[in-house]
């Protein structure tokens, strides 16, 4: 199905820790499933956005209040209406604190008269920062080599992956339970985990794409 009138805005974080990952992993696992859902069904890229919401006990990187990344989405969603009349769009979401986002986002439909979906389908594939199912998927899209990240579960060197060693994130029930589950299993890279994960995320945008 070809639909180059939805516009996919990619939404991560550019700036926080993740171990051995770049900074910008979750930006740049996002893009790469636009990029591959954009080529399945050509729905025109429009843009990145900088800034990225987090909440307030997960202090890991450089992250924004949920206004500022809201302003920011709306003036990528209004210059795309504008230069390409585009009026319908999905979001793909890489980073978990995007999350803080999205209830606000009909404010953003109603204001440019568009149509706004969010997919968190990767947030729901991850699982704990930077650990297994996230290395996994970076190997796999090609932004790290398994060597690479050879150490990645050294927790006193690196408490951000999984969270282990923030303990002040733990007063969230689900990110204890993350942060346990990856203290006492480590962090292993699969690249077919991470391709089959890739996939899934794939599918769902482009299954997101048609269904505008």
């Amino acid at each position: 199905m070809i639909r180059e009138d939805v516009g996919i805005v990619i939404l991560g974080s550019q700036d926080e820790r993740h171990g051995l990952l770049p900074k910008d992993t979750d930006t740049k696992i996002a893009t790469y499933v636009a990029f591959k859902a954009a080529s399945q069904t050509r729905a025109k890229l429009v843009g990145i956005v900088n800034s990225a919401a987090e909440h307030e006990s997960i202090r890991h990187g450089r992250h924004h209040p949920p206004a500022i990344v809201l302003l920011d989405i709306k003036r990528i969603i209004e210059n795309s209406r504008e230069r390409l009349g585009i009026k319908k769009f999905i979001i793909v979401n890489g980073h978990g604190g995007n999350k803080l986002v999205h209830k606000y986002l009909p404010e953003i439909e109603g204001a440019l008269s568009v149509n706004i979906a969010f997919n968190n389908k990767l947030i729901e594939l991850e699982g704990a920062h930077a650990a297994t199912e996230e290395c996994s998927m970076a190997v796999a899209a090609g932004l790290v080599s398994p060597k690479g990240l050879r150490g990645q579960g050294d927790f006193e060197r690196f408490p951000e992956v999984g969270f282990v060693g923030m303990k002040e994130a733990h007063v969230d029930k689900v990110l204890k339970r993350l942060a346990l589950k990856t203290e006492k299993e480590g962090v292993k890279v699969d690249v077919n985990l991470g391709l089959k994960l890739l996939e899934k995320a794939v599918s769902s945008l482009v299954d997101s794409i048609k269904e505008m």
